[in-house]
């Protein structure tokens, strides 16, 4: 989608409160000549949405939906790696046999 951005400032509006979103507070995730994925957040009430936007034969359609990541988050996650099942897995089993506190579970280990 060739200078999507342009066209689609006129059209792209904070889904709580209807304003228009400023051009410095749109992140550009990803783009190619179908899609486009955007990061924004209001300057009006702060909420931020990522928002998903492809041309198809009946014209363009978007997706959004609100996120609490902020700018430099979706910047590092987006894109990454997924979480997999055996991932899960793994927390659970640790979780499961943990024996100690919260604040143990997320301390970073002694390096001496």
């Amino acid at each position: 989608m060739e200078h999507s951005l342009e066209n689609l400032k006129p059209l792209i509006r904070c889904p709580v409160c209807q304003k228009k979103y400023e051009p410095g507070k749109v992140v550009l995730l990803s783009e190619d000549d179908r899609k486009t994925a955007l990061h924004l957040t209001c300057e009006t009430c702060e909420i931020s949405s990522l928002v998903f936007v492809s041309l198809g034969k009946m014209g363009a359609v978007s997706f959004g939906m609100l996120t609490d990541l902020e700018r430099q988050e979706v910047k590092k996650f987006y894109g990454s790696e997924a979480v997999s099942p055996d991932d899960a897995l793994e927390v659970h089993q640790f979780l499961k046999e943990f024996q100690g506190g919260i604040e143990e579970c997320f301390s970073k280990p002694d390096t001496i």
